[in-house]
């Protein structure tokens, strides 16, 4: 069983060199989920989700290891792509989706669907839409789900949560400008706790499998609809040359409308900034500043949670919960300049960083009965929890040490990661 499981991690790690290669050859188009492990890093580098409705459907990989599905094989062909495919003699119809096995649960997932783009030249409208049946994480922003599978089958420590989803939803993208995106998404689904199935890891000595949470603490199975929009502003991020650059990207998720039957009524507002300042040639400042509210009474798995890895990295792993957040993340990177015209730094190689991460999450009842999540917002800086740390990158793999400064319930850890840290 062990040289089956073996020749699985091949795979992952094989699948994560190809992966980079082709991010860094789509420089400057969108792709999937960016996985941070390109070796160009801060051209489009980044982990998550290329837009703020993407996420309103289900979010996972055609390759994954974790304590849920075990391993996962299928195959997936992405959506939002904007591509020039024809259909049946149509021009610019794509059809997108995944289906694949999971080997621990024993079934098959999958998401079908279809989406249009519009426009000559330069497309700038996209409609699409998909029905689905798979696992899904909300943590996709703290990680990349292939580092995640490497963590996950070597040592135990899975970062994510899941749910398992089912539904259908429709979505629009609208492009006005070249440096502004517009989402509409509507999703009717079907969201069920789904229980850990597997603790298989290569060096079990130092597995730390958590149980896989439920929802919701009063419901294992819900209904919902509810309604995405999002904007992002510079959606691709830096260019090599830029001294500055800053993706902003915000979105509000609806599901306390009339007309809807949910077994929740919430609003969830987040917004996200992440800036790059070229300081020289071989310097770049990073700052990723991260806000949310909710109003209303959301299930537990829509709630806010910082702590641990790509948040507040020497804090327990989401040890701050509620329903408003308030994080930054701030680095100094040292590199080397590029042997070309670019002003870029070299990143790809061995790099210096010093960093701090300050951040909190509470639960503010007042939030509950609001109809504007800012009325309420009650973080204030000597609130937050900080900690402070040093990084050596070596290619895509970077040794980190971080030591709290203030808050309680941290402590200094050691990580091993795969670049970016976010």
């Amino acid at each position: 069983m062990k040289v089956l499981y073996c020749a699985i991690i091949i795979i992952l790690s094989y699948s994560v060199s190809v992966n980079a290669q082709h991010l860094e050859n789509k420089l400057h188009y969108s792709v999937d989920l960016y996985e941070g492990l390109d070796t160009s890093f801060y051209t489009e580098s980044s982990f998550g989700v290329k837009n703020p409705i993407y996420s309103a459907f289900p979010v996972n990989s055609m390759l994954r290891y974790n304590r849920v599905d075990g391993l996962f094989i299928g195959y997936q062909e992405e959506k939002m792509e904007w591509k020039n495919s024809n259909f049946i003699n149509v021009e610019n119809v794509d059809l997108h989706g995944l289906i694949g096995f999971s080997t621990a649960l024993g079934n098959i997932q999958y998401s079908l669907g279809a989406e249009k783009s519009i426009g000559q030249e330069h497309k700038w409208w996209l409609i699409g839409g998909e029905f689905y049946n798979s696992t899904s994480t909300e943590d996709y922003w703290r990680t990349g789900i292939f580092e995640n599978s490497v963590s996950s089958f070597l040592n135990g420590f899975d970062y994510f949560d899941y749910q398992e989803n089912e539904g259908f939803g429709f979505y629009t993208l609208i492009k006005p400008f070249k440096n502004i995106e517009l989402g509409l998404a509507y999703n009717n689904q079907i969201v069920k706790t789904v229980e850990q199935q597997t603790e298989f890891s290569i060096f079990t000595r130092y597995s730390d499998w958590r149980p896989n949470p439920a929802i919701d603490s009063q419901f294992d199975r819900i209904g919902q609809q509810n309604l995405t929009v999002g904007i992002t502003l510079n959606p691709y991020g830096i260019r090599s040359n830029s001294i500055l650059q800053t993706t902003l990207s915000a979105k509000a998720e609806l599901a306390n409308l009339d007309g809807f039957n949910n077994d929740f009524k919430y609003n969830s507002y987040q917004a996200e900034a992440k800036s790059y300042f070229r300081l020289d040639r071989s310097t770049v400042l990073k700052w990723r500043l991260m806000a949310g509210g909710i109003t209303g009474t959301a299930p537990d798995y829509k709630n806010f949670a910082l702590g641990g890895i790509g948040s507040l990295r020497a804090f327990g792993y989401k040890m701050m919960k509620g329903n408003q957040m308030l994080l930054s993340n701030l680095e100094l990177e040292f590199g080397n300049s590029r042997n070309t015209d670019s002003q870029w730094p070299d990143l790809s190689n061995i790099t210096i960083s010093v960093f701090m991460d300050s951040g909190y999450s509470n639960f503010n009842p007042e939030q509950i009965t609001a109809d504007n999540p800012l009325d309420h917002f009650d973080i204030v800086l000597s609130d937050l929890s900080h900690n402070i740390g040093m990084g050596l990158g070596l290619g895509f793999i970077k040794f980190e040490v971080a030591k709290p400064v203030s808050g309680t319930g941290g402590q200094s850890v050691f990580w091993i990661r795969l670049n970016p840290t976010f």
